[in-house]
């Protein structure tokens, strides 16, 4: 299944939102993880504080995957803002607990849910 990412920048608001949600669908591997780098990278540079990181829609995420996700968590933790992930299935779940990234990330069941629970929403 083809890598996407979705970005929602926030209301429409003039005055731009801190946060970014990123919609990932497919299959986030060694060779589609720079689409994701490119989608943080324009987040990061849009000055956003927090990354909002819906799952719902990926099947599978290995290694490559998990170093942007903790790029992007440092990356923010030096602008005193994180990341936090929503829509967490089963499978990507177990790969998360495994691999112990789980422990490093705040989780909720949607991206509704996680975008209220951060700052300046």
């Amino acid at each position: 299944m083809k890598f996407t990412v979705h970005v929602d920048a926030g209301s429409g608001d003039p005055q731009p939102s801190p946060v970014r949600t990123l919609v990932l669908t497919g299959e986030l591997d060694h060779g589609s993880a720079s689409a994701l780098q490119r989608a943080f990278d324009e987040a990061y540079a849009a000055e956003a504080r927090y990354l909002v990181i819906d799952l719902t829609g990926l099947t599978f995420c290995d290694s490559t995957g998990i170093s942007v996700f903790l790029g992007a968590r440092r990356a923010l933790a030096a602008r005193e803002g994180g990341v936090v992930l929503a829509g967490l299935n089963q499978r990507i779940e177990r790969i998360f607990r495994l691999t112990g990234v789980a422990r490093a990330f705040a989780t909720y069941p949607t991206a509704e849910e996680a975008r209220a629970a951060l700052p300046g929403a």
